[in-house]
């Protein structure tokens, strides 16, 4: 950790005064570093849900005197972040105050326009090490050797952060520092490494991987988190990377909350950390990291010994002929249909579209006939949820993060009406 350290200090040093910071670099290692030194320098990293022109135009307009840091020398960036491989280690690290904010996360806008949550030190700090235990669940003989640990999600999102950031400062794991990468990098990373890995990953990136190549490398540990995971994805990802996979339910406004092993059970389990509160349809959660209680847009029930079935945001449950469903069990089902790579179901009043009494979707199935993914889904859901229209498209505009803003859906979708 001395030349962690050592590139912290020196990058800290070179940074131009700002009292935010855009973090842009592209190298996992070259951001973690970035991410440290505007903290010891007291700039507060700035982690949008998505790294848009428009988004970072917006960050700047709503907080003055931002700087955007990268790792290369583009137009839209202030200051290039540069190493200094000669930089001389310290065994100490540096210390920051705990009750010093170092962070502010952006909610994805998906249901509106993304909202702004403050981290301190002491939430980062102390959470880190509940996330260390929860994998240590996964991987008892986690201390007996390093693994290497490989995202397909970005730094600058909340979990990626908690899990691919944070998580290796207090856990034996080095992690893999390329950038964004598709299936066959994912790959390439994991062959490549001579011990085991974990691979931190979303519903969306693992079909994609599963999609991939017939012959896939084993992983210790795979974790999943930003939506939900069907059981026919666990199943399969199980089976082909001879791994288990570890749940993770979150949002911006605190960080990682729960955990669950999705192959063997159906309830929640939060840190211990957490304290839970329900009142009615209502769920808060208390803890000492926390300046006050969170009210959670999930609807969770507890189940048994403390742990919790999640039922979904009340703005998920649709009501149709008299009956309710879940917006996201839709999207589940319907992507558990052979052929289906990736889908979302929308309610068209909810897009301010015109009302037609139904919900509808659009579909990415390559070689798939409407036809026969319609029938198919009316063996599994009640005829009044069939999607009307089901339109079949090339893509869905998702984030690095595999988030469908509000937005992004309703222009596909009057794309697709034009």
């Amino acid at each position: 950790m001395n030349a962690f350290h050592a590139d912290v200090r020196h990058v800290a040093a070179t940074l131009p005064n700002a009292d935010h910071v855009i973090n842009l670099c592209r190298d996992r290692y070259t951001f973690t570093v970035t991410f440290f030194a505007a903290c010891l320098r007291a700039q507060i990293n700035l982690l949008p849900s998505q790294q848009t022109e428009s988004a970072i135009a917006r960050l700047r307009h709503d907080y003055p005197n931002t700087l955007v840091l990268g790792d290369s020398d583009t137009a839209d960036v202030d200051h290039c972040v540069s190493l200094n491989a000669a930089a001389q280690g310290e065994d100490k690290a540096p210390q920051l105050p705990l009750q010093q904010t170092v962070a502010v996360a952006f909610t994805s806008g998906s249901t509106g326009q993304p909202s702004a949550h403050a981290k301190t030190w002491h939430m980062l700090s102390s959470w880190r090490h509940q996330h260390r235990a929860a994998l240590g669940g996964v991987v008892p003989e986690m201390d007996e050797n390093e693994r290497q640990l490989v995202a397909t999600v970005p730094s600058w999102h909340m979990y990626g952060l908690e899990w691919a950031m944070l998580l290796p400062t207090v856990a034996p794991m080095a992690f893999y520092s390329g950038a964004d990468f598709f299936p066959q990098d994912i790959i390439k990373a994991i062959e490549s490494y001579a011990g085991a890995s974990v691979l931190v990953s979303t519903p969306v990136h693992l079909r994609a991987l599963l999609r991939a190549a017939r012959s896939l490398p084993s992983v210790t540990a795979t974790l999943s988190a930003t939506a939900p995971v069907e059981e026919e994805l666990v199943r399969d990802i199980e089976a082909r990377l001879q791994t288990r996979v570890l749940e993770i339910y979150g949002c911006s406004e605190v960080g990682s909350l729960a955990s669950r092993l999705p192959g063997q059970e159906d309830t929640w389990q939060f840190f211990p950390t957490f304290q839970v509160a329900q009142e009615h349809d209502i769920t808060q959660v208390k803890a000492a990291e926390l300046p006050e209680p969170v009210t959670l847009s999930d609807r969770f029930v507890a189940a048994h010994a403390q742990r919790f079935r999640l039922v979904g945001r009340e703005s998920d449950i649709v009501k149709i002929g008299g009956k309710r469903e879940s917006l996201a069990h839709l999207n589940t089902t319907l992507l558990s249909i052979a052929g289906v790579q990736d889908a979302v179901y929308y309610d068209p009043v909810a897009l301010g579209l015109a009302d037609s009494g139904r919900l509808a979707a659009l579909a990415v199935a390559p070689g798939c006939e409407v036809s026969v993914i319609r029938a198919e889904l009316a063996r599994r859901i009640d005829p009044v949820f069939l999607p009307r229209p089901l339109r079949l498209v090339q893509s869905l505009p998702r984030s690095a993060t595999s988030k469908l803003t509000r937005a992004q859906l309703k222009a596909l979708v009057e794309q697709q009406n034009g």
